[in-house]
């Protein structure tokens, strides 16, 4: 069929293997990525947030509220008992007067909440 060298051959054969290892290379690291898990327009990352993604603390449940960082049970529920006692947050700054959170943890979620328009 083809009338090559001994030389062309080779050479045939060293580009034949070079395109199947990287072809094998290129599928290994695609395989050790992390998946890219898109719904709508928001990309979820392996912590699980979404990146320009706020939670209203005044209309968040519980669940909602625990998603953020820092924030378990116990205190997701005072948040609500807080909104129940006092009405919504009038600002982000105001969940601080809920017990248990500070200003160590306000800076964790501060820039994961809002009190909406």
């Amino acid at each position: 069929m083809f009338d090559l060298r001994k030389a062309e051959r080779a050479v045939l054969v060293f580009l034949i293997a070079a395109l199947l290892l990287g072809l094998c290379v290129t599928g290994y690291q695609r395989s050790r990525r992390e998946p890219d898990l898109r719904i709508g327009k928001f990309n979820i990352q392996s912590d699980g947030a979404f990146p320009g993604y706020k939670i209203d603390i005044n209309n968040a449940g519980p669940q909602e509220l625990e998603s953020l960082k820092g924030i378990g049970e116990r205190i997701a529920g005072r948040i609500m008992e807080y909104r129940r006692a006092h009405g919504a947050f009038a600002s982000i700054e105001e969940i601080k007067n809920v017990k248990g959170i500070g200003q160590s943890l306000f800076d964790k979620i501060k820039d994961d909440i809002t009190v909406g328009e």
